[in-house]
């Protein structure tokens, strides 16, 4: 009887570590997602800065609109190619977790054009 309640009372013990585990992992998958959005956030927010002292300004400073163009062009280029890394990590590091990410893509209107930046989002099956 003895040894049944102490294999019970290690399976509790090793069942609720296990749940606590899973649940600290999702928090961490989490933690990882949300930083990853906070980067993009800030990278979005700085191209946009950029993008619109340069649509303000481009005639101003004698631009022509090829130059300004290819500019808009090279900033947005440069903001989806540097979030899709940062998603990508960001998903290798939650899928090694076990748990399924994938990127969004929301619209963000540089200059004349729209580009699609991908953030990611946790599924949590």
């Amino acid at each position: 009887m003895k040894r049944v309640l102490a294999y019970t009372l290690v399976l509790l013990f090793v069942l609720s570590f296990a749940s606590s585990a899973i649940g600290s992992s999702l928090e961490l998958a989490k933690d990882i997602a949300e930083s990853a959005n906070e980067q993009i956030e800030s990278l979005i927010e700085t191209t946009v800065q950029k993008a619109e002292k340069l649509t303000e300004h481009y005639e101003e400073k004698g631009m022509s609109p090829v130059a300004y163009k290819t500019l808009i062009d090279n900033l947005g280029n440069d903001l989806a190619e540097r979030a899709f890394l940062i998603s990508q990590s960001a998903i290798t590091k939650i899928e090694e977790l076990g748990y399924k990410a994938i990127c969004y893509y929301v619209p963000v209107r540089l200059g004349y054009k729209i580009f699609l930046i991908d953030p990611i989002l946790i599924i949590d099956d």
